[in-house]
């Protein structure tokens, strides 16, 4: 009886020894956060241009001319990458090549569905074909521009400059002006495509996109990351600091969507072993979860205490914040905020609250930064200091950034890696003399003008006191006559 309820219960919700590549990676946003969205009339989470993969809403009346032409562009990138092989010739080469990548597909479809925590067993022949040309389709799209952005990537790297009459006659040209027909009546169709594609619920698994890649890849594509190159040549535009100097490999790291990859890009480079859970760093249980301290006073608060803040200038990543105990500096990365960073943090963000492998640094950077900006002094005082750079537009308040951020976001205290910056933040500010040195400085030596009269003030004082004293001397000890 037992033994027949366990294997009931494996046979239901799996056992305790899944494989990773069964784990669900892609997700929908909790329904907290995205009501909070929608009370600010944002939608972080929805695609503007272009929808992707299986978790796909009710197309909006609006958007429904929009969605087409990207679906009918779609099919373009199914037929540019299978005209690419000369190897095979017309009338057998598209119909090979589109068994060629169905059958691939189809290969691994319950890690597909798996992917989207879907049971292949409840779907019936119908909609399984729908799932295969819906990974074609998204597939092919992602793969085009993999491609492309990976092209301009390595001519940028070598320093050349193809003409326009030799770029007109390959395949790259071809590109192009199958690109540029996208724009006629949308100039910024491209801009809100590469936004989309780093949307939460707008993703499909990457491993669809390299096999892919491996079925339509010609002699003249090269293998070694060519895809993680053109993403990060794609998403180079958006990410908040430069990538850290070692370069992503898929061999190195699993990487479940293009969102997964990007997250990985702006991050922190990945431990030696990258397939270790993240509760296996030691680094983050060095502190009881109790005595861990969670809050940090404002900026004006901490300038008044003695702290300054300063843009550090060999950071790696955005999320890279020192501490300078012995002389009070906060050294904080350059963040420029722009209309899409909200969108682009808030699934960032998301992503981190839904799937259990990660070590949420993006909420605790959020949070952190939230406790610093609750006013648009704090957020004058970062702008001075170079920390933050605001371009959004002048409807949006960048007071309340990271707020809106934060809002149904929770974050573990032995998970935040910025724990010990705080409890040193909090250490110094609490001790006697930065707070009296800084009000010394704020108070006599903020412009020139102070500071110079304070010291014709100091001057005249010890001559005061000189005169004083000589004539204390010559009055008890007189000259001899």
């Amino acid at each position: 009886m037992e033994q027949d309820l366990k294997r009931l219960v494996v046979e239901k919700y799996g056992g305790p020894n899944q494989p990773e590549q069964r784990l669900r990676t892609i997700y929908r946003v909790p329904g907290e956060m995205k009501r909070r969205d929608e009370e600010g009339n944002s939608y972080s989470y929805l695609p503007v241009a272009v929808q992707i993969g299986l978790l796909r809403y009710p197309r909006q009346q609006s958007r429904e001319e929009d969605y087409r032409v990207l679906e009918l562009y779609k099919w373009r990138c199914v037929r540019s990458l299978i005209g690419r092989h000369h190897l095979l010739q017309e009338p057998t080469r598209t119909p090979e090549l589109l068994r060629r990548c169905l059958s691939a597909i189809n290969g691994f479809l319950p890690r597909i569905l798996a992917s989207y925590n879907f049971d292949a067993e409840a779907l019936d022949v119908g909609q399984r074909h729908v799932v295969l040309g819906t990974m074609l389709l998204d597939g092919c799209f992602i793969l085009r521009r993999l491609l492309k952005f990976a092209r301009i990537a390595s001519e940028e790297q070598s320093g050349a400059k193809a003409s326009s009459s030799s770029s007109r006659s390959g395949t790259g040209g071809q590109d192009d002006d199958e690109d540029r027909a996208v724009l006629f009546g949308r100039c910024w169709v491209w801009s809100f495509v590469t936004c989309d594609l780093l949307l939460l619920e707008n993703q499909i698994p990457f491993c669809v996109v390299q096999k892919l890649f491996h079925q339509l890849r010609t002699d003249a594509d090269d293998t070694s990351d060519v895809l993680v190159a053109g993403a990060l040549r794609l998403f180079g535009s958006l990410r908040p600091r430069k990538l850290y100097s070692s370069p992503i490999s898929c061999r190195d790291v699993h990487v479940h969507h293009l969102l997964h990859l990007f997250y990985l890009s702006v991050g922190f480079p990945p431990p030696p072993d990258a397939a270790a859970a993240p509760d296996d760093d030691p680094s983050e249980h060095l502190v009881p979860p109790s005595e861990l301290p969670q809050w940090i006073p404002c900026a004006r608060e901490l300038e008044e205490a003695g702290v300054t803040f300063r843009p550090r200038k060999d950071a790696t990543s955005f999320l890279d914040v020192r501490f300078a105990g012995h002389g009070g500096v906060l050294e904080i990365p350059e963040l420029q905020l722009y209309d899409y960073s909200e969108p682009l943090f808030r699934n960032l963000i998301a992503f981190e609250q839904t799937y259990p492998y990660t070590r949420g640094h993006v909420t605790a950077y959020a949070v952190f930064m939230d406790c610093l900006v609750t006013s648009p002094e704090d957020m004058r005082l970062l702008h001075l200091s170079g920390v933050l750079v605001n371009h959004m537009n002048r409807d949006r308040d960048p007071t309340g950034f990271f707020s809106r951020l934060c809002s149904e976001a929770h974050l573990a205290a032995d998970r935040n890696y910025l724990a010990g910056v705080i409890g040193e933040v909090n250490r110094y500010r609490r001790s006697r003399w930065p707070r009296w040195r800084a009000a010394l400085v704020r108070n006599y030596f903020s412009n020139p003008w102070v500071a110079t009269s304070l010291a014709a003030a100091v001057i005249l004082l010890a001559l005061t006191m000189m005169q004083s004293f000589f004539a204390a001397y010559a009055y008890f000890k007189p000259p001899k006559q």
